[in-house]
């Protein structure tokens, strides 16, 4: 499968607000192989806020995405494609 993680997708990539702390860029991607029988596979993922003076848009939410496809050799057949994920976090 190939995985694909969208952080703060709703805003322009140069200006997302939560930014990955492993190599500071706001999406992931992964080709996951998946074998019958194994255990299943995790991936732990850490993620910061941008300092506050970085950015203007305090209040609008942060979205999430994250797809899971076939690779494109079996038709490009998504299973899980685009889900939107919001939450309100009061501060």
């Amino acid at each position: 499968l190939n995985a694909e993680l969208q952080l703060d997708r709703l805003k322009p990539r140069l200006s997302r607000r939560i930014l990955l702390l492993q190599d500071h860029q706001p999406s992931w991607h992964k080709a996951l192989a998946l074998t019958p029988g194994t255990a299943p596979l995790c991936h732990n993922l850490t993620a910061y806020l941008r300092d506050e003076a970085e950015f203007k848009d305090k209040l609008s939410p942060v979205a999430l995405s994250l797809r899971l496809a076939l690779p494109e050799g079996t038709q490009g057949l998504v299973l899980y494609g685009d889900t939107l994920v919001q939450a309100q976090v009061g501060g």
